[in-house]
């Protein structure tokens, strides 16, 4: 595996090599009067594409996860991802995760490093220290030890792994350093961020640093389990709490939305592969991912009305009951693409049968792209309250958790849904 994730890793730095030396004066040497050709993009503008990059990252490299976790399954006629049900973790297992995360690395140390010598992008460069953090997290969490130190420099093509621990310990320290960049920035010197180039939070520096606080926290129950971490974890938890701005909280979702739309190539990232074409017609992973029967037994039994928001019925709308089913994971007796009910609650008109509601996972081209929840922010503070490490109510939290998802897909009456569900 270290042979070949080398050997991968040594791809993507050349990659961005070459890139960063299209930035040039001189591109090639040859006078260059193309407009659509971007030789010098500022810091600042780049910012945006790296936060669309996370967002999609996050919600389509994963889709391994929600077979996992019992939510969706993969139908007949796609043994290309027929690994995720043999858990057959080869050193290609994931390639795309890999390559996804250290490329768009490779811009976040960019923006780091001009901020490090242009005291007018400090934020800009906290904002690049926190998505780092987050990146890094999502790499030690799927390979363990991965590149981190001498990762994204063009010039060391063998770069070695450094620790998973050595990794998450420092992660920390670089989401302490973002948060102090943030409180420390003059305000006559600093550009202050705004819609255009952080499309996450629109330049509102608190909530950057309620979301790195969230990312220490997830960080930091990752570790619950370690007894050698046991203080360690004390004092980075006295860390926040001293910080002062706490948590994401209750109805704030760190989601990005550059202006998608329906247009080619401007679609929100999980809907174009998840969900339909800007033409109407069903993307490849609609087709390849449905319903497990797992969640649905789960929210059947729970008289959970999520369930019309996270699946279609088998049959489409119109005529009621409406029947939900969901196949097995695994090797065996995998449903075909019909026998399944669909994710996402939409589904376009089909004759006489009625489109589906645009709520749910599949709410539309122009739906937000979530980098992190409410709903996992507050399940973090919920768990942490548990365990004693922050004040709160455990239970509050938790139901308060629950709300948000409630809320995150549209569900009618969303609070009082959600009562209705916890009481």
């Amino acid at each position: 595996m270290l042979s070949t994730m080398t050997r991968q890793m040594k791809l993507i730095i050349v990659v961005f090599a070459v890139l960063l030396g299209g930035c040039g004066k001189h591109y090639f040497d040859i006078n260059n009067t193309n407009p659509n050709q971007v030789t010098n993009l500022p810091p600042m503008t780049l910012m945006a594409g790296v936060l669309n990059q996370t967002a999609s990252i996050v919600t389509t490299d994963f889709p391994f996860l929600g077979c996992y976790q019992g939510y969706w399954t993969i139908t007949q006629g796609f043994s290309d991802i027929t690994d995720y049900a043999n858990y057959n973790y080869s050193t290609n297992f994931g390639q795309n995760i890999w390559t996804d995360l250290y490329l768009n690395l490779g811009n976040i140390k960019y923006i780091e490093t001009a901020a490090g010598t242009d005291s007018t992008l400090v934020l800009f460069g906290a904002m690049a220290k926190m998505l780092e953090a987050l990146h890094y997290q999502m790499l030690v969490d799927i390979y363990n030890d991965v590149p981190y130190k001498e990762a994204s420099n063009p010039l060391i093509l063998y770069p070695k792994y450094d620790s998973a621990q050595l990794i998450y310990t420092d992660i920390i320290l670089k989401i302490d350093t973002a948060i102090a960049m943030i409180n420390t920035a003059s305000p006559t010197v600093a550009v202050q961020p705004d819609v255009t180039n952080d499309i996450m939070f629109g330049g509102n520096m608190t909530l950057w640093k309620q979301f790195g606080n969230t990312l220490k926290l997830r960080i930091l129950l990752h570790q619950s389990q370690l007894t050698a971490q046991q203080s360690y974890i004390q004092t980075a938890l006295q860390n926040i709490v001293a910080e002062g701005d706490g948590f994401l909280p209750q109805g704030q979702n760190a989601w990005v939305n550059p202006g998608y739309s329906q247009n080619n190539n401007q679609q929100n990232p999980f809907y174009a592969a998840f969900g339909f074409t800007t033409t109407g017609g069903t993307a490849g992973n609609y087709t390849a991912f449905k319903a497990q029967n797992y969640a649905i037994n789960f929210y059947t039994n729970t008289n959970d009305v999520r369930l019309g928001y996270d699946y279609s019925p088998l049959a489409g709308y119109g005529v009621t009951p409406y029947e939900y089913l969901g196949g097995p994971f695994g090797t065996i007796g995998l449903p075909s693409p019909s026998s399944a009910s669909s994710i996402g609650a939409y589904i376009p008109a089909s004759g006489n049968v009625p489109a589906g509601p645009q709520v749910g996972l599949l709410q539309g081209d122009g739906q937000p792209c979530p980098i992190m929840t409410a709903t996992e922010s507050l399940f973090l503070q919920a768990e942490a309250a548990e365990r004693g490490w922050i004040t709160g109510d455990p239970q509050t939290l938790y139901q308060q958790a629950i709300t948000a998802s409630y809320e995150y897909l549209l569900v009618t009456s969303a609070d009082s849904a959600a009562n209705a569900y916890y009481s």
